[in-house]
């Protein structure tokens, strides 16, 4: 009976030691007039990273969102975050979110446009910076949401950073 203890307890304490670091990241979303707009909150898993999208302002329609680059927001074009991350020869890139759609629904508690708010996950992107497609690189990364669904104009931006 007592090695049986001993060997549960055992398996008990091995499992709990896991020296895997969770990485995790946030930024804040602002528009061309330097006003914040929402929020992005960042968490590497699996074959990728989810992240958690909440935006207050953006009129109701579709927009295309991407990972840029360089870790810099400076309105109002946001030029400063480069091009795509993860760019490859071939035109694709793996910071690609789908478009994004800011519905037209009222809130029946509020009476006012329900806000954006939706969990998206990206396979290989992570921001483990020792890994070779990190967002978490020595220059950063940001998120870009575009005019439209095809693109077009900068109108947001949210620098990534290591969450604390």
């Amino acid at each position: 009976m007592s090695r049986l203890l001993i060997f549960l307890i055992s398996i008990f304490f091995f499992s709990c030691d896991s020296n895997e670091q969770v990485y995790q990241a946030q930024g804040e979303f602002i528009n061309s007039n330097n006003i914040k707009i929402g929020t992005v909150e960042i968490v590497q898993q699996g074959s990728g990273s989810n992240f958690r999208i909440h935006l207050d302002t953006l009129l109701p329609g579709y927009y295309a969102m991407h990972i840029h680059k360089n870790g810099k927001c400076e309105s109002p074009e946001f030029l400063s975050a480069g091009d795509h991350h993860g760019l490859k020869p071939n035109g694709s890139f793996s910071g690609d979110f789908k478009p994004i759609h800011v519905k037209n629904e009222v809130s029946k508690y509020t009476g006012k446009l329900k806000k954006f708010s939706q969990i998206i996950f990206l396979k290989d992107i992570y921001l483990n910076p020792d890994l070779e497609s990190t967002i978490m690189d020595k220059d950063g990364s940001a998120i870009i949401i575009h005019e439209n669904e095809n693109g077009g104009k900068r109108i947001a931006c949210a620098n990534i950073v290591k969450k604390s």
